[in-house]
């Protein structure tokens, strides 16, 4: 990995604080030479209700407004895996795929692989090694789909 190479990254979550999505940040925070900006934020104001025209919205905008200026976004099978995140993933991949931006998926914590509904949504995966995590962020930004003209 190059030193001092800045990754801007969006890590998947459902608007609450995941164990999987902590661990990720505390083991990128420990890879040698690397400085990441996590773009991810899971928290909203509460006084917006997602389940309203105006809240639902705001929402929205306010996650696609995380996910539009990273490099990559880390799909968390463990978060995936809980039936109330998947509205806020699946619209995640959306908004991903909208803004032409590389998806990795990483298995739950304790888990080596990436089940086959995850794969799916992702352009390829990688276990817990974080070193491992932005190499192939690397070799995936270099393909056609995402380094060529858009």
């Amino acid at each position: 990995m190059a030193q001092n190479k800045m990754y801007d990254l969006f890590v998947t979550h459902a608007w609450r604080y995941h164990d999987d999505w902590s661990r990720i940040s505390e083991l990128l925070d420990k890879v040698p030479g690397l400085t990441w900006r996590n773009f991810s934020l899971p928290w909203h104001d509460p006084a917006m209700d997602p389940n309203t025209e105006v809240g639902g919205k705001f929402i929205r905008d306010f996650l696609e407004g995380q996910i539009i200026p990273v490099h990559g976004v880390i799909l968390l099978a463990g978060v995936y895996a809980v039936k109330s995140a998947r509205r806020w993933l699946d619209l995640e991949v959306e908004m991903a795929h909208k803004h032409n931006k590389p998806i990795i998926g990483i298995p739950a914590l304790g888990e080596i692989t990436v089940p086959d509904e995850v794969k799916v949504l992702c352009d390829t995966s990688v276990g817990w090694d974080m070193a491992e995590l932005i190499a192939r962020l690397d070799e995936v930004r270099g393909l056609p789909k995402y380094s060529g003209p858009h």
